[in-house]
């Protein structure tokens, strides 16, 4: 008589079972990196810092410094996400803020009218910038990286035109002048104000249509024209939220340096928050330009120079460091965004 052996459905308990390829682990590995490799390399240039200057670096007043002094340039660093979200790039931020800071100084300072007043113009002066900028990108299709050039330079011939290169600081109202030196609950007030725009910016660029219409811009024009989007309004919008925002950061800047200074909005005053958006776009979300990771890249450069500052380095290794800090995460930025989307370029 023929017997049939049975047939097993399953492995048995002696047999080896699968695991996780080592191929699969490093995948994951280089998956966590990618996406918290920046948090983990401030971490551990703050616990450097502090070994090394433990009673200058590690103290509450270089800490508060340090939260005051990057609070402006994180305003300017949000100004800079909107157009870059849609694919584009605006160049006259930092002058705008410029611009902004000498509008409010001289409504108080020349026209003696209320810090209220001087906040509003600021903030539509910057808001017009943006709309200039806007429509001759959107509408007439000029090169966003050629277009905010052009105004930039124009903004500064400007501001040297009126103020002769002399800072405005008689006249201002204490209100706002005194804001860099008052804390709330310990925490600088400068700081505690850039949360709240920090906040405003997440949700509009995270949560609300006119982000996920900017984001469906970026990532596709001719996608986005598609389904109906108005691609147009929405380049035009973006620009619009760079130039408010740089007002914003126009009065924040005089109440953190106590002056409207012609000075501000140059190449140096913006690598620092070009090296924050770029290094953003490599960590939380990498190839994505994102709130949380540029507000991250900008305290890692911010607390790196705190540091080599109090090492007592020689004032030019700032701006080396500001520079390759740009060129490493506008690379990174190029290769995580190529990864994932197969576009690397930006500025159109």
């Amino acid at each position: 008589m023929t017997t049939v052996e049975p047939t097993l459905e399953h492995p048995s308990p002696t047999e080896p079972r699968p695991t996780t390829t080592p191929t699969t682990a490093r995948s994951a590995l280089s998956s966590t990196l990618e996406t918290f490799g920046l948090p983990l390399l401030f971490i551990l240039v703050v616990i450097v810092f502090t070994i090394l200057l433990p009673q200058t670096f590690a103290s509450s007043g270089n800490w508060r410094t340090i939260a005051t002094s990057q609070s402006v340039l994180a305003v300017v660093a949000m100004a800079l996400l909107f157009p870059l979200v849609t694919g584009r790039f605006d160049i006259s931020v930092g002058a705008n803020t410029g611009l902004c800071s000498i509008v409010a100084a001289a409504i108080m300072a020349d026209f003696d009218l209320p810090v209220i007043v001087a906040i509003a113009a600021a903030v539509l002066v910057g808001s017009t910038i943006g709309v200039i900028n806007g429509l001759l990108v959107a509408y007439l299709g000029i090169n966003s990286i050629i277009t905010t050039l052009g105004v930039s330079t124009v903004i500064g011939g400007i501001v040297q035109a009126y103020t002769k290169g002399i800072p405005i600081s008689a006249g201002l109202s204490p209100s706002l002048t005194g804001l860099s030196n008052q804390l709330f609950i310990g925490i600088p007030v400068l700081f505690v104000l850039m949360l709240i725009i920090a906040a405003v910016v997440w949700f509009v660029l995270e949560q609300s249509v006119p982000g996920r219409n900017l984001a469906s811009v970026g990532s596709s024009e001719k996608a986005a024209a598609l389904i109906g989007l108005p691609v147009r309004r929405t380049v035009l919008l973006s620009f619009v939220a760079a130039g408010l925002l740089a007002g914003i950061a126009g009065v924040l800047q005089i109440a953190s340096q106590g002056n409207g200074n012609p000075q501000v909005g140059g190449i140096g005053f913006m690598l620092p928050a070009l090296a924050a958006v770029f290094l953003g776009a490599t960590t939380i979300k990498p190839g994505t330009y994102n709130l949380i990771g540029t507000v991250i890249g900008l305290f890692f450069v911010g607390t790196a120079i705190s540091g080599l500052s109090l090492m007592g380095v020689e004032p030019w290794i700032t701006d080396v460091f500001n520079g390759m800090a740009v060129i490493i995460a506008v690379g990174l930025s190029a290769v995580f965004r190529r990864r994932r989307t197969g576009a690397a370029a930006i500025g159109q």
